[in-house]
């Protein structure tokens, strides 16, 4: 049996504040009525995240901190630079492999562009279908519904960072 993910990735906490962010936007989620505690389950008002009153199989949110890659295996599209806005297809993997592998292992890695030549840091490039994601705090919410567009937009709000949102099935 397959499981499902939709994990709102915050893209600019830092190592130093991600767990101070995600304690506090943790909070918010149950101040809200949306997860419980101690488990931060689906709560009372679930309904807010997903339009469901029942929970449907979710488990509720997992809060990641730590350098993390989030993926989805099914979204993971090419490279978008932020400078100039152009796409790359296949071709990219040659150069973003090894800057993956660094950023991996050191939190620090930059990318120049083949299109403009502007050297970015590869936690900045945007990736078609939204489905990579460089970063050190993300909210996972495993086997439920698919969460509102309007859930996702306001947690992005309340954390006051840019995010992006990764979901899949592994």
């Amino acid at each position: 049996m397959s499981t499902s993910f939709q994990t709102i990735v915050d893209l600019e906490a830092t190592a130093e504040d991600a767990v101070a962010h995600g304690e506090r936007v943790a909070a918010w989620l149950v101040g809200e009525g949306i997860v419980r505690r101690p488990d931060r389950g689906p709560g009372p008002l679930w309904e807010r995240a997903t339009g469901f009153r029942e929970a449907c199989g979710s488990e509720g949110l997992t809060v990641v901190t730590g350098r993390t890659v989030f993926f989805s295996p099914q979204e993971s599209g090419g490279p978008v630079c932020p400078s100039c806005a152009v796409a790359f297809g296949e071709g990219h993997r040659e150069v973003f492999s090894p800057a993956t592998d660094a950023w991996w292992n050191t939190g620090r890695s930059d990318v120049p562009c083949p299109a403009c030549g502007r050297v970015v840091p590869l936690a900045a490039w945007e990736w078609t279908g939204d489905g990579l994601a460089f970063a050190y705090l993300g909210f996972e919410f495993r086997n439920g519904p698919a969460l509102l567009p309007e859930f996702v937009t306001e947690l992005g709000r309340v954390l006051g960072h840019r995010t992006r949102f990764v979901r899949g099935r592994i």
